[in-house]
């Protein structure tokens, strides 16, 4: 043999030893574990409250990379259902109130209203928690100038609570530090 093919076969066998080797881990496995990544699929009625029930979870185990692409989609679903809402409810309430509208339209359509009226608090409540959610995430991922734009789009859209533990004061905090704002206000 000559000596390229013992140089060959030394550093062959060095290489199958050493990946081989028990206790050997890569870059790749030495990460810190992650939540299994939430499978995106297209959002509808029926699964946004799954997804965003899951967000959270995952959310619970600091997982800021795996959340933001559904946390983006509810997000977008929650303020076109709430766009689209809005003006369904203009034409209904414009039909309502044009006197050549008969009168079993106008009962008929005050039902719809109140079915809209569930599924705007519905999405009311999905959009606040996925805006507040997005908020946190970009935070935490170092990207303030998305931080305080949903974070602010949060409180602007909440009730104002007192509580110190309440959602809307935990985003008002948050918000205070990605300003660099010190002291409370």
């Amino acid at each position: 043999m000559n000596k390229r093919t013992i140089t060959v076969i030394t550093v062959s066998i060095l290489f199958i030893i050493t990946v081989l080797l028990p206790g050997h881990t890569s870059a790749a496995e030495r990460k810190t574990p992650r939540s299994a990544p939430i499978r995106e699929t297209a959002i509808n009625d029926s699964n946004v409250q799954g997804l965003a029930k899951k967000v959270d979870e995952a959310l619970k185990k600091n997982d800021f990379v795996g959340t933001l692409g559904p946390s983006l989609k509810i997000n977008d679903f929650a303020k076109d259902v709430l766009s689209s809402v809005k003006t369904v409810r203009a034409y209904y309430e414009k039909a309502i109130n044009d006197p050549a509208t008969p009168q079993n339209e106008k009962e008929n359509i005050l039902l719809k209203l109140r079915r809209l009226e569930d599924v705007e608090k519905r999405y009311n409540s999905i959009y606040e928690t996925s805006t507040f959610n997005l908020g946190y995430i970009y935070a935490k991922r170092g990207d303030a100038e998305r931080g305080r734009k949903y974070l602010s789009e949060y409180i602007k859209i909440t009730p104002f609570s007192v509580k110190k533990d309440s959602q809307w004061m935990k985003a008002k905090t948050l918000l205070l530090e990605l300003y660099g704002l010190e002291g409370e206000f």
